[in-house]
């Protein structure tokens, strides 16, 4: 297992979880321009199962998640939560004391996995989705 920053050549890897994991998945030229972010994290077992996005929000003062995800062959075996924690060492680093994100309103296991890990319910964001509400969560870091 290693986590480390994403290259160019883990883009299709990335873009088929992104695929199979929302229904509005991010094209690959955002992946691409995530390429110069340190946040730009990938848990990699000889192919890259999971990935994370992290960094500043507009406040400056939060790290902001941007997406997380992990193939779906290989889900509930601790690699998000492992990504998270990368990212949350990683925003530590750079000065951050608090990490936000948001999350679809619909999506209780993912509003769930951000509980155990210490996120809080901030609040609400009508129509962020194009087809869901957004519930924005908050945690100290």
């Amino acid at each position: 297992m290693m986590i480390r920053r994403a290259l160019i050549s883990d883009i299709p890897e990335i873009v088929e979880i992104e695929n199979c994991s929302f229904k509005v998945p991010w094209p690959d030229f955002l992946f691409k321009a995530h390429l110069s972010n340190p946040g730009f994290l990938v848990y990699e077992e000889e192919k890259v199962l999971g990935y994370a996005i992290v960094g500043a929000s507009d406040d400056k003062r939060k790290a902001h998640l941007q997406s997380i995800a992990v193939h779906r062959d290989y889900r509930r075996q601790g690699i998000a939560r492992k990504l998270l924690e990368w990212c949350i060492d990683l925003v530590k680093l750079y000065g951050f004391n608090k990490m936000m994100l948001e999350v679809r309103e619909n999506n209780v296991s993912a509003q769930l996995f951000y509980s155990k890990n210490g996120f809080l319910v901030e609040g609400k964001i009508d129509g962020y989705y194009l087809d869901d509400n957004a519930i924005v969560m908050c945690r100290e870091i």
